[in-house]
């Protein structure tokens, strides 16, 4: 199989590599089961995938994978692998050149192919800064550059130049940016298939790139810093609804503070612990991206929600039990979630191993990088406890004064168990952070 990602750049460049985050770019791209990354070999991890859907991107993503490529650059046909390199800012090729804030495929070596003297293997190199921030011109605007990059859109269009070059049928190319030339007009015309395909498994206005102009600048405040990549593979979407709320909290209610940008850095420390190794579990089963996203994203979603609700008036009893009858308006639809819920408690958040060998997988990598965490417990288990407990209530007849009632008493147990870090015990007050 051809297609590999990074793990170890020695004799390649210097610099760290975010494996996982290349991984999770790839499921977000593939929107499709099938896709896997095998244990690493020789500083590098095979790309597996089983398509089962006949879209464009499925098709490509398939041929890159699956196809053995043996290209002719004048010397004979020669076998060309295909390595992903998710490089970290700082990451440096072994000839000095900096990749940051950028992406670029380089041929191999001796295919006297453009790039290719910058690179020292035989391999076709796919870079990219995962912690990238540019924006390029927007279709329709006379090329201004406010159009945001997405790190799976940034790597799509690097493999539009792959296919190219391990087909070895590349355009012309140039340095200027405008006019582009004609091989980034083919990437970013490839590019736009993912922009469009994206927008619409969240049925929103497709944002599209200009293809005939190739300039960009850094420095656009595209959002793509992580917290929520389980909410972007559970709902197959960089800008889904719930990963947009999810930002929202975190910027506006998390980190908006000294204490609250303490309390983030630890609980982010903490959930990259286990999340990366979850999306690869996920991406591997499309059944647990489903039941995760009724079951357990949705469901926190909705718990936050009320929270800053209630973080903003002086909610009495009976107030804060109406708010949580007015989020839930579609009886059908809340009666799923409980059942979702049953599901989540009985088997991830209870641990219970009797389960099928995929939930067996995960409890096991749940149990030994998640639960241990105070602050993971704090924020993402026992909202959802308390949840499942209102919801319950709610579905069994309970009037808003007794659901209103039992939350206020749930939270008089949870808030005072909020993690107390070192910046906390040096005095920072925690009044202020928002949501409590």
């Amino acid at each position: 199989m051809p297609m590999y990602i990074l793990d170890n750049p020695a004799g390649i460049g210097s610099g760290n590599l975010d494996t996982n985050e290349a991984f999770v770019d790839l499921a977000i791209i593939a929107n499709d089961g099938g896709i896997g990354l095998d244990g690493p070999v020789n500083g590098k991890r095979k790309v597996t995938y089983n398509r089962t859907m006949n879209g464009a991107l499925q098709l490509r993503l398939d041929a890159l994978v699956n196809t053995i490529f043996t290209p002719d650059y004048g010397n004979g046909p020669r076998n060309v692998d295909i390595i992903v390199i998710p490089g970290l800012h700082g990451f440096t090729l072994a000839d000095g050149s900096h990749i940051e804030n950028n992406g670029t495929t380089l041929p191999p070596a001796s295919s006297r192919l453009p790039g290719a003297n910058h690179n020292p293997t035989e391999f076709c190199l796919v870079i990219y800064d995962t912690k990238q921030n540019t924006c390029s011109a927007r279709a329709g605007t006379n090329g201004e550059l406010n159009l945001p990059n997405s790190n799976p859109v940034v790597l799509y269009h690097e493999f539009s130049h792959t296919f190219r070059i391990v087909n070895n049928n590349t355009r012309p190319l140039t340095n200027q940016c405008n006019p582009a030339s004609p091989e980034e007009h083919a990437a970013i015309n490839d590019e736009n298939v993912l922009r469009l395909d994206l927008a619409n498994r969240q049925d929103l206005t497709p944002e599209l790139r200009d293809p005939n102009i190739h300039c960009g600048r850094d420095g656009c405040d595209s959002g793509n810093s992580g917290c929520c990549i389980i909410a972007t593979v559970a709902s197959k979407s960089l800008t889904s609804p719930q990963v947009q709320y999810f930002r929202f909290i975190r910027d506006h209610f998390v980190r908006s503070t000294e204490v609250g940008y303490a309390f983030f850095k630890q609980f982010f420390y903490d959930y990259y612990a286990f999340s990366p190794q979850v999306c690869t579990i996920m991406a591997g089963h499309p059944s647990i991206s489903e039941h995760l996203l009724e079951g357990y994203v949705n469901p926190l979603l909705e718990f936050w929600k009320i929270m800053i609700e209630r973080s903003r008036h002086q909610f009495r009893d009976v107030d804060l039990g109406a708010a949580f009858v007015r989020h839930h308006p579609d009886l059908a639809q809340t009666e799923a979630r409980l059942d979702a819920l049953h599901r989540t408690n009985t088997y991830w958040l209870n641990q219970d191993s009797n389960s099928s060998e995929v939930s067996f997988e995960l409890i096991a990598l749940l149990r030994e990088r998640a639960w241990p965490s105070k602050y993971i417990q704090w924020t993402l288990v026992t909202p959802i406890r308390i949840y499942h407990h209102l919801l319950t209530l709610f579905l069994d007849g309970a009037d808003e004064q007794t659901i209103g009632r039992e939350f206020n008493r749930a939270l008089e147990f949870w808030i005072p168990e909020v993690p107390i870090s070192i910046v906390w015990v040096a005095g920072t007050s925690c009044q202020g952070t928002g949501v409590l």
